[in-house]
């Protein structure tokens, strides 16, 4: 059975004081989404670009439908990986096209998936649950694999993220055979995971963490998240991963709502081991070689409602220098290969203090 109407009134009354939507920018207009960036702008070289409606890849998918994002840079060195970002909730690919761009800059295929987003975010309905801890791993297992575990959730395996991202390659691979997408396929019908490197803001760093959790991938970038809690500890299922802890990084705003949620979860995964948080506002690569970057930044938008939450990742509220280009642009490269792009600092360092880079 799933949400009885007594627990869904009582995730809209918690909504509702708490703003709506966690992951939503305060004051956001979907209709601008483009208007702070030009795919091209900055860019070594004008990136690859497709956009595609999820129904284009599978009609079986019949749920939050907002296209998925796919991106390449034809001139830059392929690292041979993929790099699979996910939304907040109530939040599409579209709005988190930077991050994007730049890993595809740094030499990774690019997808910006589209996948279905609990209204408000796990956050809100787990913590009044009977039990939060298996609350929180079942809904979130669900959304991955689409196996019936939650009574929030009503998620069928069309639906799942495994589905969505296996036929949105299957889907590029045919049309662009040239492109290289069909690497990131085991034989054709899933995906290689020891090959993807998977990220998401929010919930979608949750549902990250989750794949990482059962699957060996290659890299884990967690942007304000895992926002998961039980009071003030970070629930179990985060602290046992089949994906090596070396292989996690995170970025958040300590002025988050949810950032002791976030460093619960980061102390559990055994971030820590790594050394202590630095501001990447204030700092330079390769940053101690921390695995956890945590800012002070004032967002887009100032701090107002969810906007220090979304300072890290989202467009509509990551700070951009004066030529336009991202405050984070070299904390995302460091998150997303573990090496300082900044010329000099040496390859020899940067190996030694990554543990190898990406892997």
């Amino acid at each position: 059975m799933k949400p009885s109407e007594r627990l869904l009134g009582s995730v809209a009354l918690v909504a509702m004081a708490l703003g709506c939507n966690a992951d939503q920018p305060s004051g956001l207009d979907r209709s601008k989404l483009s208007a702070r960036f030009d795919p091209s702008a900055g860019s070594e070289a004008p990136l690859v670009e497709h956009i595609v409606a999820p129904q284009a890849t599978d009609p079986a998918i019949d749920k939050f439908l907002d296209d998925h994002y796919a991106w390449l840079d034809t001139a830059a060195q392929s690292n041979q990986k993929l790099f699979v970002f996910m939304p907040g909730a109530g939040q599409v690919p579209a709005m988190f096209q930077l991050v994007q761009q730049e890993a595809a800059r740094l030499g990774y295929h690019v997808v910006g998936l589209s996948y279905v987003t609990r209204l408000g975010g796990v956050v809100f309905t787990c913590p009044i649950a009977p039990d939060p801890a298996s609350c929180y791993e079942n809904t979130r297992l669900e959304i991955v694999d689409g196996v019936d575990r939650s009574p929030l959730v009503d998620i069928s395996q069309a639906n799942s993220i495994d589905n969505r991202l296996t036929k949105l390659l299957q889907y590029l691979a045919a049309q662009y055979p040239d492109e290289g997408w069909d690497k990131f396929l085991l034989a054709g019908d899933q995906p290689k995971w020891s090959q993807i490197a998977i990220a998401g803001h929010s919930q979608g760093g949750g549902e990250a963490a989750t794949i990482a959790k059962i699957r060996l991938v290659a890299r884990v970038v967690l942007f304000s998240s895992v926002t998961d809690s039980v009071h003030s500890d970070a629930p179990a299922w985060e602290s046992t991963h089949m994906t090596p802890t070396e292989r996690y990084w995170g970025i958040a705003h300590d002025r988050d709502l949810f950032f002791p949620a976030i460093r619960a979860g980061w102390d559990s995964i055994g971030l820590a081991a790594f050394g202590a948080p630095v501001d990447p506002a204030t700092s330079e690569p390769p940053y101690g070689w921390t695995r956890m970057l945590v800012t002070d930044v004032t967002p887009v938008g100032g701090f107002v409602g969810t906007n220090a939450h979304g300072s890290p990742s989202n467009d509509a509220n990551t700070p951009l220098l004066a030529d336009g280009t991202p405050l984070f642009r070299e904390a995302w490269d460091y998150l997303l290969t573990g090496r300082p792009r900044r010329p000099g600092l040496g390859e020899q360092a940067a190996e030694r203090g990554s543990g190898g880079g990406t892997r």
